[in-house]
C-alpha cells in the first residue's frame, strides 16, 4: 500500500469514526436514555454516588451524558480485581440481577463511543493533525 492510499484510508476511517461517535452520543442522550434511566433506577440506592449524581446533574443533555457515563463506569469498575467491590458499594448496589440485555443498552453504545474516539485520535495523529 502506498503512502497516499494509507493517508486516504486514515482520513476515511477517522471521519467515519467521528461520525459514529457523534451519532452514538446523540442517541445515548435521547433515545437510549430511557434504558439508562431504568438501569440507574435499579442500581442507584439512596445515599450512594449514583443517586447523588442523578440529583446533581439533572436531565439536561450534559447531565444525561454524565449519568450515562457513571452508570457505564459502575459496570466497568465493579469488575476490577481487589478494588471493584469497594467501588461498586460506594456507587450503588445491584440488589436484583439485571437482565443482560438491559446492561448491554448501557455498556455497548458507550464502549463503541469510546473506541470511536480513540480511533479518531489515532487517525488524526497518523495524518499529522495533532502536530
Amino acid at each position: 500500500m502506498s503512502e497516499e492510499q494509507l493517508t486516504d484510508l486514515a482520513l476515511i476511517v477517522g471521519v467515519g469514526s467521528m461520525g459514529v461517535g457523534i451519532v452514538l452520543l446523540f442517541l445515548m442522550v435521547t433515545l437510549f436514555f430511557r434504558k439508562t434511566e431504568e438501569v440507574e433506577r435499579r442500581i442507584a440506592t439512596p445515599g450512594k454516588q449514583l443517586d447523588g449524581i442523578r440529583r446533581i446533574w439533572g436531565n439536561g443533555p450534559i447531565g444525561r451524558w454524565m449519568r450515562v457515563v457513571h452508570v457505564f463506569f459502575f459496570f466497568v469498575f465493579r469488575n476490577l480485581p481487589r478494588v471493584g467491590h469497594r467501588i461498586e458499594s460506594r456507587m450503588g448496589d445491584e440488589r436484583e440481577a439485571l437482565p443482560r440485555g438491559l446492561k448491554l443498552w448501557v455498556i455497548l453504545p458507550v464502549s463503541v463511543f469510546f473506541v470511536s474516539i480513540v480511533v479518531s485520535v489515532l487517525a488524526a495523529w497518523f495524518l499529522g493533525v495533532l502536530d
